[in-house]
């Protein structure tokens, strides 16, 4: 799914940046497209939130920041969403059948190896 999100929004970027402004028809095929593909966009988020995926991100980006400028507040936040993301995962556990639990037990791999990661760091 998120493969999927990822081209869909590099598509959208691609068709406004085609988008005349200074005179466009919001009826135009121009217009048109990428409001489509945004729309298509929103809709998949809104089925497949993914509110765990969201904190590990969050932790992904605050740890690259932290790399790039050494300042240990964004290690804290990186340390802050795996812990939101620990949270998630055990209360979405609970009544999870066999296809989801494989995913958050995936997610909580990754969470792990991060915060190994930021321990050893």
């Amino acid at each position: 799914m998120k493969g999927a999100l990822m081209e869909l929004e590099k598509d959208f970027k691609k068709a406004v940046s085609k988008i005349d402004f200074s005179r466009y028809d919001p009826y135009s095929r121009e217009f048109m497209k990428p409001l489509f593909i945004g729309q298509l966009i929103l809709a998949m988020k809104s089925v497949y939130d993914d509110d765990i995926e969201e904190e590990i991100d969050g932790a992904r980006k605050y740890w690259q920041t932290y790399l790039e400028t050494d300042d240990t507040a964004y290690k804290d936040m990186a340390s802050d969403e795996l812990r939101h993301a620990g949270i998630l995962i055990k209360k979405h556990l609970i009544g999870a059948d066999e296809v989801y639990r494989a995913e958050l037990e995936a997610h909580e791999k990754e969470r792990q190896e991060m915060l190994k990661l930021i321990k050893e760091e």
